[in-house]
């Protein structure tokens, strides 16, 4: 068994200001202990949540964040290739605007790799592939 971890639920779990923060803070424990297999996110989803991190929770949080997940690697980084990227536009052309393009990658990663779930906030990716959300 294998999981992909989306931008929405790091973010969550550190931000203790997010709705989802005790939920999302839960479910990451229960990954980094092995509880769902190798946990896995993309290069892309490392973009989204830095982004976010600087642009709403101020240099000193994305920076931590920053370190978790590229020096001390407590998830999987999957790189995002062309193939993936011409793949997830197939795909985001279908669901676009409900999807964004990051989480057509995600859908298609999972795929590629075999990834079992992935956990996540977004309604429209839980569809599209065996989810872990707050609704279960």
């Amino acid at each position: 068994m294998s999981i992909l971890i989306d931008t929405g639920v790091i973010v969550a779990a550190f931000n203790r200001r997010d709705r989802h923060h005790y939920w999302a803070k839960r479910q990451v424990k229960q990954v980094l202990e092995g509880q769902w297999g190798p946990p896995y996110i993309t290069d892309y989803i490392v973009d989204e949540v830095l982004s976010y991190a600087a642009a709403r929770l101020g240099r000193e949080p994305g920076l931590k964040l920053g370190k978790l997940l590229l020096e001390h690697r407590l998830f999987h980084i999957i790189p995002v290739t062309l193939d993936t990227v011409l793949d997830a536009w197939t795909l985001y052309q279908r669901h676009a605007p409900s999807l964004s393009f990051t989480d057509a990658t995600s859908l298609v990663i999972a795929k590629t790799y075999d990834i079992d779930y992935i956990i996540t906030l977004d309604e429209p990716l839980a569809r599209l592939h065996p989810s872990i959300t707050p609704a279960q």
